[in-house]
């Protein structure tokens, strides 16, 4: 919290020193709740303040399945994400003609990622809830005019998030009921982001290849590390549970647009989005459902690559806004990305996905 407060302080500081721009006639305050368009997450980025909505197949697992069926990729799901950046300032100075070299902007981001079951045919359970808040998002971006292939440097820093994950109630009572040995983890931790991107795509409809390099630090520590457990309420049977020794993850991200060509437009932007992701598998033991019995398999610790694909196009207004909708097919294969279930590897899904991007 006081580093937050700092953080702030610096921001007022600065707008306070600097009443007027370059442009006198351009007040610095005039930039307050402004948006600004670059460093905002690539569509590919697993959980992101990018708003969508995707049906598609997923791996179903027993001990998260009210049907109880076996482990198989059968299973119709519902992703939902909902999220919000909202604009503290945007500010731009070294003015060239009409335009400006430098830009300096925060946000408040905030998001809620959420796995349904939503053909369970009795209370299409929610299976697990996602949520992450924190301190504002610091961005600065170089532009460059001229350059055929470089358009723009941007850094994006956010000092400290917090994510927590839940599981849905009729998934905690069935855990309860069968008596799993752990009814649920307290998936609960603040971390550290910084990003660098080379071409942010910002509000530019024009053809551009994105390049961005990311990762996170883990800056607490609930018990194992990622997470944490109540003997009292969520343990009814010794469980072997490793103090996890790994506090980041990287990732590398490509975004490519296109707005002219085939099937591609100023209006209509064909998008191609990939990321790369390296993170923790949990060391949490799987519980598996065969002949009736529940079977436990033990899980080591692990940093394994994950990889989430979109490809699609994205619809622009009239206006210059960067207000979007777009329609995407989605492919992942990794760690189950939501919070509770990051201890199955070898996750599969396929989806058709509706986004809205501010």
């Amino acid at each position: 919290m006081k580093f937050i407060t700092l953080s702030l302080l610096i921001i007022y500081t600065f707008l306070s020193a600097n009443v007027y721009s370059q442009d006198s006639s351009l007040s610095i305050i005039d930039g307050l709740f402004e948006q600004a368009y670059y460093g905002k997450p690539f569509v590919a980025e697993i959980h992101s303040t990018i708003s969508k909505i995707e049906t598609g197949y997923s791996k179903s697992y027993s001990e998260y399945n009210l049907l109880e069926l076996t482990s198989r990729f059968e299973r119709p799901v519902v992703e939902v994400h909902l999220g919000i950046d909202a604009p503290l300032f945007a500010y731009n100075f070294g003015k060239i003609g009409k335009a400006y070299k430098w830009g300096v902007a925060a946000s408040l981001p905030l998001s809620i990622h959420v796995l349904e079951d939503m053909w369970d045919p009795v209370t299409a359970a929610v299976i697990n809830t996602d949520y992450r808040f924190g301190s504002p998002r610091i961005r600065a971006i170089r532009y460059f005019y001229g350059h055929k292939y470089l358009k723009n440097i941007s850094i994006s820093w956010l000092p400290i998030f917090h994510e927590c994950t839940h599981l849905g109630d009729e998934i905690t009572s069935y855990r309860k009921d069968e008596k799993f040995p752990i009814t649920r983890l307290n998936v609960s931790y603040e971390y550290t982001e910084l990003q660098f991107t080379i071409n942010d795509p910002s509000n530019l409809r024009e053809n551009i290849n994105s390049y961005r390099i990311g990762g996170i630090f883990r800056i607490s520590d609930r018990g194992y590390g990622w997470f944490s457990v109540r003997p009292e309420s969520e343990l009814t049977a010794p469980v072997n549970l490793k103090q996890s020794n790994k506090n980041a993850e990287i990732y590398l991200q490509y975004q490519f647009q296109r707005a002219n060509g085939f099937l591609a437009s100023k209006r209509v932007m064909n998008v191609l989005s990939f990321e790369a992701r390296y993170r923790l598998q949990y060391g949490v033991p799987e519980f598996k459902k065969v002949n009736d019995l529940w079977e436990t398999k033990e899980i080591d610790e692990k940093m394994v690559w994950n990889f989430n694909f979109y490809y699609g196009w994205k619809f622009n207004p009239k206006s210059e806004t960067n207000h979007s909708m777009s329609l995407l097919f989605h492919a992942y294969k990794g760690i189950n990305p939501f919070g509770q279930l990051r201890n199955y590897q070898g996750y599969p899904f396929f989806a058709i996905a509706l986004t809205y991007e501010p």
